[in-house]
């Protein structure tokens, strides 16, 4: 009973103290994962510090929390097992609500007839700052999968043509078509994840003062091109060598 009553008070006040030493936004250590049977502990955690969070402005900036931590799930189970690790949609599904939440909280604080826009202003500045860690978080994931690619085209497949091994040069072509799979896969959850986050954070940004909705809009339209640019780049690079050995196969052959 003694140590049970120990978790509990670990698991309310703990998080507290990590949150009010942090100065910067940086991802939380992602602890236990969606992919553990212990993940329950986690979420007793995070019920427990809302029950005990009385103003409705920290609660609302408490899903900032709860969503960095999801971020956090998201990049371990997408580093190591890709798009399709187990508990990937719990941790995305709880970060949509995370959203969800804050942006619920700020609505019925209007209805109350408070003035919400600078609350809104805080939230969606904080938010936008997790959602760009969301974005590396992806981009890290691809940048990975794309390494493997590039050691597998440009040595160990070349390696194997030269050797004249068809059953391991068989096996490699599946797996680059796999990673090429899995590439496409991480670009589709990710632009569907972010989708429905920025739906839900809309909301938020409908609350914020003209001027700061127009700033607001600069910035994403400015961050869309960005992002545009970056994938036009990655359209344009040429892809690795598939058999580097074949031009000189070639210049040899000539008369």
């Amino acid at each position: 009973m003694k140590n049970t009553k120990f978790v509990l008070i670990a698991l309310l006040f703990v998080p507290f103290l990590v949150f009010a030493q942090s100065s910067q936004t940086t991802l939380p250590s992602a602890g236990i994962t969606p992919e553990s049977s212990f993940y329950f502990l986690d979420r007793l955690g995070e019920n427990l510090r809302q029950f005990f969070t009385f103003s409705p402005e920290a609660k609302a900036k408490l899903q900032i929390e709860f969503a960095g931590e999801r971020i956090a799930e998201i990049k371990i189970m997408v580093g190591k097992k890709g798009v399709n690790a187990k508990g990937l949609a719990i941790a995305e599904a709880l970060l949509q609500a995370n959203v969800a939440h804050a942006a619920e909280i700020v609505s019925e604080e209007k209805t109350s007839g408070k003035d919400v826009s600078a609350l809104a202003k805080t939230l969606n500045d904080e938010f936008d700052a997790r959602n760009k860690l969301l974005e590396q978080a992806f981009k890290d994931a691809k940048a990975r999968l794309k390494a493997q690619r590039k050691e597998i085209k440009t040595n160990l497949l070349a390696e194997a043509r030269r050797a004249g091994d068809t059953a391991q040069i068989a096996i490699l072509e599946a797996r680059l078509k796999d990673i090429d799979g899995q590439i496409d896969a991480l670009g589709q959850k990710k632009d569907r994840l972010e989708e429905s986050l920025q739906n839900e954070q809309d909301k938020i940004e409908d609350e914020m003062d003209e001027a700061d909705q127009e700033k607001e809009e600069i910035e994403q339209k400015e961050a869309r091109e960005a992002t545009e640019a970056e994938e036009a780049v990655e359209v344009d690079e040429p892809d690795e060598v598939d058999e580097p050995d074949k031009p000189k196969q070639a210049e040899e052959r000539r008369p």
